[in-house]
C-alpha cells in the first residue's frame, strides 16, 4: 500500500508547523498561572483642604443652600403621603444643624436675631424627634414651617447679611 505523497507532506506540515511558529496559544495553555491575582497598586490620595480658601461670604452661602435644601425636604416628608417618620427626622435634625452652622457665622447683632427662630426650630425638632405625628398634627406643623422659612429668608438671605459676618 503506496500513501499518496501530497497526504505526506501535508501530514508532515502539520505537525512541524506548530514547532515552527512557536504556538503561543498551546505555550499559553500549558503556562501555570497564579493562584491569586495580583493586588491592585494603592493610589495617592492628597486631601486639600478647601474651607481656609473660602471668604466668610462664600461659607455662609454654602450653608444657607444647604439648610435651605433640608429644609424643602421636611417640607416634602411632610407632605407626602403616607408619613415617613425616617425621613422627616432626618431633614429637621440636619436642617436645625445647618441653622445652628449658620448662627455661628453671623456678627453678635444679627446671631441675637437669629437666635429665636432657632429655638423655635429646635421645640419643633423636638416635637418631630419624638415621633408619632399624625395626619391631623401635620398641617399646623407646615403653616409653622412655612412661616419659620418665609422669616428666615426675608431676614437672613445671604445677600442681606453680607456685611454682617464673622470674619475668618
Amino acid at each position: 500500500m503506496r500513501r499518496h505523497p501530497l497526504i505526506l507532506l501535508a501530514a508532515g506540515w502539520l505537525l512541524m508547523g506548530p514547532g515552527l511558529a512557536g504556538c503561543e496559544a498551546l505555550q499559553k495553555k500549558l503556562t501555570r498561572k497564579p493562584k491569586h491575582p495580583k493586588a491592585a497598586p494603592t493610589p495617592v490620595i492628597q486631601f486639600q483642604d478647601y474651607s481656609r480658601a473660602m471668604t466668610p461670604l462664600d461659607r455662609y452661602r454654602k450653608h444657607y443652600l444647604i439648610f435651605d435644601y433640608w429644609n424643602s425636604k421636611l417640607l416634602d416628608a411632610l407632605q407626602s403621603r403616607p408619613l415617613n417618620p425616617k425621613r422627616y427626622r432626618r431633614a429637621s435634625s440636619d436642617a436645625l444643624g445647618e441653622l445652628q452652622t449658620l448662627h455661628g457665622l453671623l456678627t453678635e447683632e444679627l446671631a441675637t436675631r437669629l437666635a429665636p427662630l432657632i429655638e423655635d426650630r429646635t421645640e419643633l425638632d423636638a416635637r418631630l424627634q419624638r415621633g408619632g405625628v399624625s395626619d391631623s398634627q401635620v398641617p399646623p406643623l407646615q403653616r409653622d414651617l412655612e412661616a419659620q422659612t418665609r422669616r428666615f429668608q426675608r431676614e437672613f438671605f445671604w445677600r442681606k447679611v453680607q456685611d454682617q459676618l464673622k470674619p475668618q
